[in-house]
């Protein structure tokens, strides 16, 4: 694909969703390859994880508190602290709920590590790394003390997405990303990156031997200075039999072939032409935040709190409420979003990216659109009714299946940029790039309103042209991500799945 071929396709998805696609309509009863395990992660060996992880967390104080795991089962507590199971929501129609946010809790990214003893595949309901039953050839050499690879399986998410899952996958990618770095953080392991195309062809070579399936090209971080699991122990239980993945694993064969993965390939793909070194140490975590959070608040509730928002009656969307917030709140998502991206690539992208926010009711600030910079915010446009003009615009209207709580909405972070030049600058590989920074971005800012606890919510259904008119955005300059946070007004008892 050209330059040129890949602005068709951000703009089919873009501004252009409208002219060449009605709205998205899933139904949700449609079964997806969601929680299916590749089948060489199937078997009855692996890495039993550790248990403890939450009251680790649970004593480390946020935002400067750190985890302290025995040696032998520090990367087990790594990979729960990243992407855990977190609780079951009764009245929500999308469950179960991990540390990362995701669409319609899909989770197409899938883990995966590699290490001197061979691969594993993080399987969180059997609580495992379960080995790979693959021969070493098919295993890269590792590139740290523990290597994970991180790739999204475009058949998790709904045939009705189309050629949006491949976005989706590259910004869940970088949610997840994110994540574990943070989790490496707070063990004190350091954590380096790898976007060179030969370390993600390798770690593709892997998951297509690993099973079938459409992945989105890999990301590898490389962990060292902790022991890497040893795989080959009995797991619990028996394995599952192969009639119970037998429907899974036709549904998989059927929707891979669907045409929109082959043009998501082809997009996602230009990463395996880039050649970069591996990246050095990088850290998920604010070196100084407002210490906005309530007194107590510990790294195990402010991954509890983190969500997208909720709503009553197993109905759609989010709810919310008024809230006025201090000004320290809108410092505390400054910090977290000024984190550097970590690898010279990314880092890039962010600096093409203009990230504006409304706000509403924070501190003393006028009602309106701010643009983050490196100084603070920068006002750009006073407007009372910003907040209702953006759920105008808002992809999901209230209607009697649905609620949306944006008019009451206390932050929307709006991520903005000029995707011809981007493209015609920094290549075909720009786009895929551009997403995983935005999740980079999202994660932290929704980690920003847990600690507060207020919900964030990422967005990518919305009016692109009238949200670039609220924002006063120039016409080549399109709002490619969104993220909306606020206060609740919905809660319930909850069922806890730490560990």
């Amino acid at each position: 694909m050209t330059v040129t071929d890949v602005r068709r396709f951000a703009y089919r998805q873009g501004p252009g969703k409208g002219l060449f696609g009605g709205a998205i309509e899933i139904d949700d009863s449609a079964p997806t390859t969601t929680a299916l395990p590749p089948t060489a992660a199937r078997g009855s060996t692996g890495h039993p994880l550790p248990h403890g992880t939450v009251d680790l967390l649970a004593a480390a104080p946020y935002p400067h508190g750190r985890t302290d795991a025995a040696a032998g089962d520090r990367a087990g507590h790594l990979l729960l602290t990243a992407f855990g199971l977190q609780r079951r929501e009764p009245s929500n129609r999308f469950n179960d709920h991990r540390v990362v946010a995701s669409v319609r809790s899909k989770f197409p990214v899938h883990v995966l590590t590699v290490s001197g003893g061979g691969a594993g595949y993080l399987d969180l309901y059997r609580h495992a790394l379960v080995d790979l039953d693959l021969p070493d050839s098919e295993v890269p050499a590792p590139l740290g003390d523990l290597d994970v690879l991180l790739a999204a399986r475009y058949t998790d998410l709904p045939t009705p997405y189309g050629r949006l899952r491949c976005a989706l996958g590259d910004l869940e990618t970088g949610i997840n990303l994110r994540s574990l770095l943070v989790a490496a953080q707070l063990a004190g392991v350091p954590a380096r990156l790898s976007l060179d195309g030969e370390d993600s062809a390798a770690a593709a070579r892997l998951l297509g031997a690993a099973g079938p399936g459409r992945w989105s090209a890999p990301v590898r971080v490389a962990l060292s200075g902790l022991t890497a699991p040893a795989g080959g122990q009995p797991l619990p239980g028996t394995p599952a039999d192969p009639a119970v993945f037998a429907a899974a694993d036709r549904l998989l064969a059927a929707e891979s072939g669907h045409p929109s993965l082959t043009e998501a390939e082809q997009v996602n793909g230009h990463r395996f032409a880039a050649r970069h070194p591996l990246a050095a140490p990088a850290l998920g975590i604010p070196a100084a935040t407002a210490d906005s959070a309530p007194p107590g608040t510990g790294w195990d509730g402010v991954f509890w709190n983190r969500s997208a928002g909720r709503v009553p009656d197993r109905l759609s969307g989010f709810s919310g409420r008024p809230v006025r917030l201090p000004e320290s709140a809108v410092q505390e998502f400054l910090a977290w979003a000024a984190v550097p991206a970590p690898s010279p690539e990314l880092a890039e992208i962010g600096r093409r990216v203009r990230l504006l926010v409304a706000l509403q009711n924070v501190g003393d600030r006028p009602t309106g659109y701010y643009e983050a910079t490196p100084d603070g915010l920068r006002p750009v446009r006073e407007n009372p009714t910003v907040m209702t003009s953006l759920q105008a615009a808002f992809g999901y209207p209230v209607s009697p299946g649905t609620d949306c709580g944006l008019r009451h909405a206390s932050m929307v972070w709006t991520y903005a940029v000029d995707v011809p030049a981007l493209l015609t600058d920094l290549g075909p590989a720009a786009w895929s790039l551009l997403q995983l920074w935005c999740g980079w971005t999202a994660h932290g800012l929704e980690l920003a309103a847990a600690a507060l606890g207020l919900y964030a919510r990422p967005a990518r259904s919305y009016d692109e042209f009238r949200v670039q008119r609220l924002a006063d955005l120039p016409r080549r300059t399109v709002p490619v991500f969104m993220t909306v946070c606020g206060r609740s007004r919905f809660a319930e008892p909850m069922l806890d799945l730490r560990t």
